[in-house]
């Protein structure tokens, strides 16, 4: 039987698989609407989402707010999630092998959801999902078809908070995804093109 969003949430709430189990406070599963045509993927869970065990809150949370409404889009119609799910010690970067651990968690939201678009949000989340090192900056705002979505990859919310030069480019990026949502795309993957799963 397919597992659903609430089981592959629960996985998250009690993995034990990489040493971050051990200094997190709450893990943070993926949250949204169940029927969400677009996916949004970060890095990892900030102090704030430790805290509460959801993903994209504190200020990052209220930017995300922001920058959805002026686009004419709500929280509530998208899936927020990230590539891993434990704040790592000292609000560090997430290593290689942690990435590594937590991406199928990732990668079964994505096969269960089937969103018709996935938003990397930043270089983690890309390359994760490219399975290559990739910049977000060469890339941003580009559709490329995989097998079963577009990935529609974009600057985090969060980059505009620590560099307010960053704010025009964040918003254009959501501009952007309102209109490749709604010109209702169709998916051709390329020949070749190799799945996720």
């Amino acid at each position: 039987m397919e597992e659903t969003l609430g089981e592959i949430g629960q996985r998250i709430r009690v993995c034990k698989k990489c040493p971050l189990h051990e200094s997190r406070t709450k893990p943070v599963p993926g949250e949204g609407n169940p029927f969400a045509k677009v996916m949004l993927v970060g890095q990892g869970p900030g102090r704030n989402e430790d805290e509460t065990g959801r993903p994209f809150v504190g200020a990052a949370g209220v930017f995300l707010d922001r920058m959805l409404k002026a686009v004419g889009l709500k929280r509530r119609e998208l899936w927020l999630t990230n590539v891993t799910r434990c704040l790592p010690p000292g609000g560090r970067l997430p290593r290689a092998p942690e990435i590594k651990t937590c991406a199928p968690f990732l990668l079964d939201e994505i096969r269960v959801l089937r969103p018709k678009i996935v938003c990397p949000l930043g270089n983690k989340a890309l390359s994760l999902l490219l399975r290559k090192p990739s910049q977000i900056q060469r890339l941003r705002g580009t559709a490329i078809p995989m097998e079963t979505h577009f990935l529609f990859p974009m600057l985090h919310p969060a980059a505009a908070i620590r560099n307010p030069a960053l704010e025009e480019k964040v918003m254009e990026d959501f501009k952007n995804l309102k209109r490749f949502l709604d010109s209702d795309p169709v998916l051709k993957p390329p020949p070749g093109q190799e799945s996720l799963f």
